[in-house]
């Protein structure tokens, strides 16, 4: 069950769903069950990412480009992100690297005034448990008793 966690400017909801699609798709093409990769996209409110002691989103970035077309402030492409990558360890440095740039893609960051961060933190299966029908399970070794062994691992990072 892999995880990407992106703390990152407000983006649209359309943004947003384009990005976790993408991230899927690619997941998935590289062994992952879509079903079973995760996305998660959280607002960091003004003054509260700072690079090298300097904010990246001030409060008055806020009032002079806080308003989108619908007057939400979001945007349909992140000025920086933050992003946190949960996958099993056995994702080689390579793996890793082309995740980083899909994301950098997926989260449309390029040019200069861009700010990405991507961290990776293997996950053995077996810390990540999961609701399955009902009840707690995980993709590692231990399975739940009366539960088949292939199902957590079904689950795993990979």
């Amino acid at each position: 069950m892999p995880t990407i966690e992106v703390s990152s400017t407000p983006l649209t909801p359309s943004a947003r769903l384009r990005a976790a699609l993408r991230l899927t798709r690619w997941l998935a093409a590289h062994g992952s069950r879509a079903a079973h990769v995760v996305v998660t996209f959280r607002t960091v409110e003004p003054m509260a990412y700072f690079s090298g002691g300097v904010p990246l989103t001030t409060y008055a970035d806020t009032a002079a480009d806080g308003t989108g077309a619908d007057g939400t402030g979001e945007s349909a492409t992140a000025r920086w992100a933050s992003v946190v990558c949960r996958v099993h360890p056995d994702r080689d440095h390579a793996y890793r690297a082309e995740l980083a740039e899909e994301i950098r893609e997926a989260l449309g960051l390029d040019g200069d005034g861009a700010h990405l961060t991507v961290r990776f933190e293997p996950t053995q299966p077996e810390r990540v448990f999961y609701l399955d029908s009902g009840s707690m399970t995980s993709g590692g070794p231990a399975a739940p008793a009366g539960r088949a062994q292939q199902k957590g691992t079904d689950h795993a990072h990979h």
